[in-house]
């Protein structure tokens, strides 16, 4: 059904240094907002390529905001996108990520009936070129998981803009902000509804991927944050544990 007026969905891309991943995104998005499903496409170049500025000057016509200069990291981009946004609903995902078409086509039509007070939480799956320790496919998820891992991820969430704009990413957490976001989200009482469905792909890589020391290093500032009692205190124990069974994956090469 064709709408007036405002788009119901709007697409949040950050973007540095990635142009091959920009153009497979948005040709994928193109696609789909050719059809009569509004689509509001906005893209936070982080600058220092030329090529990406003129592919973004190219195509303006087809995206709706267009921001390409030097900014703090990926997580200051996604603030400034949804600040831009003026969709009913936000969806934020990397350039390379792909929205899954059959999933994106059966329920495009159902945007303007769902209930803006909670997330639209999908399934994501990361394919076939994965990093050793990651598995292909993450469900859906919104309960007491998220004390203990990272279960819910960006590209699987669809935001009502009315809670999305209310917070901000903390850019303190330079690959967790999403995580740490969601898990203040949960604790906070904010509701979610499960989808069965894939919503994207994921594109491999990325510094979240690479299970570092910096990595658990900020999993364990953003938990002080919000736990409290013995999980907090069972946090640096099972943080120890969760860098060791990645670690050793990635050694033996296998999907831990």
């Amino acid at each position: 059904m064709k709408r007036a007026g405002l788009p119901l969905l709007s697409v949040v891309i950050p973007v540095k240094n990635n142009l091959a991943g920009l153009e497979k995104t948005l040709d994928a998005l193109f696609g789909l907002n050719a059809s009569e499903v509004r689509l509001e496409l906005i893209v936070i170049d982080g600058g220092g390529c030329k090529k990406t500025e003129r592919y973004l000057l190219n195509n303006q016509y087809r995206i709706q905001h267009i921001r390409s200069t030097q900014d703090a990291g990926i997580y200051h981009a996604m603030n400034y996108g949804k600040g831009c946004a003026s969709g009913r609903w936000v969806w934020f995902c990397g350039a390379g990520d792909l929205p899954l078409e059959s999933t994106w086509n059966a329920m495009m039509e159902q945007l303007s009936l769902w209930s803006s007070e909670a997330l639209h939480i999908f399934s994501v799956d990361l394919g076939q070129n994965r990093e050793a320790g990651v598995p292909s496919n993450y469900p859906g998820r919104w309960d007491s998981s998220l004390i203990w891992r990272n279960t819910t991820h960006h590209q699987g969430v669809v935001y009502p803009l009315s809670i999305i704009q209310k917070a901000d990413f903390n850019p303190a957490y330079s690959v967790l902000a999403d995580y740490a976001m969601h898990l203040h989200f949960w604790s906070s009482g904010v509701q979610a509804i499960l989808h069965e469905e894939t919503w994207s792909q994921i594109d491999a890589g990325g510094a979240s991927r690479q299970f570092g020391l910096s990595l658990y290093w900020q999993e364990w500032k953003l938990k002080c944050q919000t736990i409290r009692g013995w999980r907090l205190a069972a946090q640096p124990f099972w943080l120890i544990i969760k860098f060791a069974f990645k670690k050793s994956g990635i050694r033996r090469g296998g999907q831990a």
